[in-house]
């Protein structure tokens, strides 16, 4: 939910650095995981064109010539053991997703939708893209449909500030400025004109709460809506975890996370 305008302000390098490895759009789209051994079928929809191994490359001794029953050959190839995932992909889908893609600008869709327009166009499709284990449903519990649901609860403005500290050093001091459910601004506790935070407390939460409260009525920037300040460790559980809201109350109990979720009376 990025808007095709949103402005970035400040944005300090620690922070970036922490953040910058969530700006991978493949990740999100893409079955194959990070490491994984993996083997490539590509076919044109009548003939087996090309096998890889994504660790010893073209494997010529795989006897593919036919192409078949896809899914029967997609389980035979994958029952040999040697790969975590075996992928079956059409070459005419591949191009017909990357015309289709190219066709539509950037200006008539927001970031986020863009890339969930191609993920949808890359495995929406009738045995385009197979692959045996099935693609994850989601990365590391995260869903589009279930950011989207959680940014339509919030207030029309609202501000989104996420906080994490790796000892006594800050390490993402993050500020969202969200109207109309989008990413109008981006910016970083550097904004909030004071030092940053070296401890994870309620006595900083709170702080952190009342700057972002202060900023809001000096700058009129959106008053603060949804706020998290928590540990390096609990933010990588929180990040992996199955169940998001039990890894934060864990988190709140063992006092390495505090948050705050503050809605519209009538979500409430």
């Amino acid at each position: 939910m990025i808007d095709p305008d949103w402005s970035l302000i400040d944005l300090d390098p620690r922070t970036w650095r922490a953040i910058g490895r969530f700006f991978d759009p493949s990740q999100y789209i893409r079955a194959a995981q990070p490491g994984e051994h993996g083997l490539f079928v590509l076919h044109d929809g009548t003939r087996i064109l090309r096998a890889v191994d994504s660790q010893t490359g073209v494997r010529y001794d795989l006897a593919l010539d036919a192409l078949g029953d896809r899914q029967a050959l997609l389980e035979r190839v994958y029952a040999r053991g040697e790969w975590q995932r075996v992928h079956l992909i059409d070459k005419r889908h591949l191009a017909e997703v990357a015309r289709t893609s190219q066709a539509m600008t950037r200006r008539d869709l927001t970031l986020d939708q863009y890339y969930h327009m191609v993920y949808q166009l890359l495995w929406n499709n009738d045995g385009g893209y197979l692959c045996l284990p099935p693609r994850p449903a989601s990365w590391n519990g995260w869903t589009y449909m279930g950011i989207r649901a959680f940014v339509a609860q919030l207030p029309d403005a609202a501000t989104v500030a996420l906080g994490v500290l790796d000892g006594d050093e800050l390490m993402i001091g993050l500020i969202l400025e969200l109207r109309g459910g989008l990413i109008r601004v981006v910016t970083t506790f550097e904004a909030l004109g004071e030092p940053a935070l070296v401890a994870v407390s309620s006595a900083a939460f709170e702080h952190l709460w009342s700057l972002l409260e202060q900023r809001s009525s000096v700058v009129g920037s959106p008053p603060p809506a949804a706020v998290l300040l928590c540990t390096k460790a609990a933010f990588e559980t929180w990040l992996t975890a199955d169940d998001k809201h039990a890894a934060l109350e864990r988190a709140a109990q063992s006092g390495t996370a505090y948050w705050r979720l503050q809605l519209p009376e009538a979500v409430c």
